[in-house]
Order: C-alpha cells, then sequence, then structure tokens
C-alpha cells in the first residue's frame, strides 16, 4: 500500500483535495488528502508513514472506537429481538470495517468505520490530531 501521484486523482469539487483506494486484504478503503497550507508531498509523506505502520495505526484507531462505542452499543443499541445482540469487545470489533481514511492539515487523520448496522449505519470516527495516536471519536450519519 503506498501513495503516489501515479494513484491519486485531483477531487473536481475542490482545489486542494487528492483521492486514491486502496486494498487492505480484500478491504477497500478510501483514501483523501486533503492540503491546508501543506503541500501535495508533504501529505503523501504523512499518508505513506501512516501506511507504512498500518497494522499499528489500525490498531491503535480500532482500540479507540471500541472504548469509546462498546458500552454505549451494549446498554443503548443492542436489541436481540432484532438481530443486535449484547457483544463483547472482541465480537463489537469484528463488525467495524474501515472504509475511508481522511488526512488534514499536518497531522490530523481521521479513520472511518462502518459498524455493520449496531447503531443505525452511521460511520464511527476515530481522530488523531499528532498522526499517531488515537484519542478522539465521533459519531456521524
Amino acid at each position: 500500500m503506498k501513495i503516489s501521484k501515479d494513484t491519486l486523482t485531483k477531487d473536481p469539487r475542490t482545489n486542494d483535495c487528492y483521492r486514491a483506494t486502496i486494498l487492505s486484504g480484500q478491504q477497500k478503503i478510501n483514501i483523501s488528502l486533503n492540503l491546508d497550507e501543506i503541500s501535495l508531498d508533504e501529505m503523501m509523506a504523512l499518508g505513506n508513514s501512516f501506511l507504512e505502520d498500518f497494522e499499528n495505526k489500525e490498531k491503535k484507531a480500532t482500540d479507540e472506537i471500541v472504548s469509546a462505542f462498546h458500552e454505549n452499543y451494549n446498554e443503548n443499541w443492542a436489541d436481540e429481538e432484532n438481530g443486535y445482540p449484547v457483544l463483547n469487545a472482541e465480537e463489537f470489533r469484528q463488525k467495524l470495517t474501515i472504509t475511508a481514511i481522511n488526512f488534514y492539515a499536518k497531522d490530523l487523520i481521521d479513520v472511518i468505520y462502518t459498524e455493520d448496522g449496531m447503531f443505525g449505519n452511521h460511520y464511527l470516527i476515530a481522530q488523531s490530531y499528532d498522526g499517531e495516536n488515537f484519542v478522539d471519536t465521533t459519531m456521524f450519519g
């Protein structure tokens, strides 16, 4: 997995966004490089640094999502009668799928997950402000 100028396409809706799609196993992940006072080369370097350590970064992001949302799911969203049973942490983790990684500014990264309907098909987002650690989460959609 590597981002290069050959794999990027310019987003026609904006002047400062480039997109690519990578494969992680069988899963397609949409990559978005949003240039904000940073060059395309610098943003590609940030993206490639993340992808070179993808397994570790993915684990950190997913750990943060599980920490933030697992208990919430079991207490407020689980519904046995409609096929959404109470889950242990590992079962919850298995239902998460990364669909996109958005790189912003110098070190801001959003890792976006689908959640297999556990939260009514919202996106769960793990956020990093230093390019390394994921310390914030949000639900979108």
